[in-house]
């Protein structure tokens, strides 16, 4: 049972992502993606490369550019590169998770619910080139498919055929995909996909969604999600509590985090999924993405508390 985050991280003071998105080969880019990186990497046993661009522009922008596609949604497989994977590659790296947009999430971000083969082949192609090419390095022993969509979105509802077809392909890491809710679970038991992931920790009950009978008869392995990062609830009840307002003061956020997501409330999580799935339990970490946090300092107390939970766990 390894730690490991979702990927997305507060930006540092000063910088947005209109800046991020002029000047993600700079120096000044690349030191702050190593510096993110070594951070989290004191807490996360497998950390993301720091996810600090959108999310679905960071891949779909590069697959619709003319100059870099084969065809139509089609990224060349030289230019399927992530650029957070190349500059966290030049530092010393024992462990490294690579989180990619889903092929789900990105057809529907660009033509919502209603669902073409041919383009959807395109769209699976495409992740699977920046797959590879992740996965290229050794040091990369985990990479997960982010598809938030699916089962939270009432449009998209992708046939089990779809996701077999659009996800039948085999990595030599661990590979995971990230589902917000559990609802299509099931339908990539026969799948390249080795790991489910699901969002636990601020509705633990979601875990009852998942049958282990059926993991194990199909092979399959689970992340669950024990520390909540929706920061907007935990702030909003932390300021409720003592009557502050925490959003305007560093140590006040820290403080929310402390006592909403402390060390023992995620051990409790822990201890449910733990005695629910047993060995299949493979990773643990945050529900989310942290970008919203409203510093790195409050992000990597989410992620410390995580660690000691663990700790507490083992001793």
């Amino acid at each position: 049972m390894l730690i490991d985050d979702i990927g997305s991280f507060p930006l540092p003071p000063g910088i947005d992502r209109e800046w991020i998105e002029r000047n993600f080969w700079s120096k000044e880019y690349e030191e702050m993606v190593q510096r993110a990186f070594l951070m989290k990497s004191k807490y996360v046993e497998v950390p993301n490369y720091p996810q600090f661009r959108d999310m679905v522009r960071m891949f779909l922008d590069p697959m619709k550019d003319p100059e870099l596609q084969d065809d139509a949604y089609l990224i060349s497989e030289k230019a399927a590169i992530i650029p957070e994977v190349e500059l966290v590659e030049k530092i010393k790296v024992e462990k490294l998770r690579v989180c990619i947009t889903g092929i789900f999430e990105l057809y529907y971000r660009e033509f919502g619910g209603v669902i073409y083969d041919d383009v959807l082949h395109n769209f699976a192609e495409s992740v699977y080139r920046f797959a590879r090419n992740a996965t290229k390095y050794d040091n990369v022993v985990c990479l997960s498919f982010d598809e938030p969509s699916l089962g939270v979105a009432p449009d998209l509802q992708p046939a089990r055929e779809q996701i077999e077809s659009a996800y039948d392909f085999k990595l030599n890491v661990d590979t995971q995909v990230h589902l917000h809710e559990p609802l299509f679970y099931d339908r990539f038991l026969e799948t390249g996909i080795e790991i489910i992931g699901i969002e636990a920790a601020r509705d633990p009950r979601k875990m009852d969604a998942i049958d282990v009978e059926v993991l194990e008869s199909a092979e399959k392995r689970i992340r669950i999600g024990v520390a909540r990062t929706d920061v907007d609830c935990i702030i909003s009840e932390f300021n409720e509590r003592h009557n502050v307002n925490a959003w305007r003061s560093e140590e006040l956020s820290l403080l929310a985090v402390e006592e909403l997501e402390s060390a023992e409330k995620i051990l409790e999580r822990l201890k449910i999924a733990k005695k629910k799935f047993g060995d299949l339990l493979s990773y643990i970490g945050p529900d989310c993405g942290l970008f919203a946090f409203p510093s790195q300092r409050a992000a990597l107390k989410l992620l410390e508390n995580v660690k000691r939970a663990k700790e507490l766990w083992t001793t």
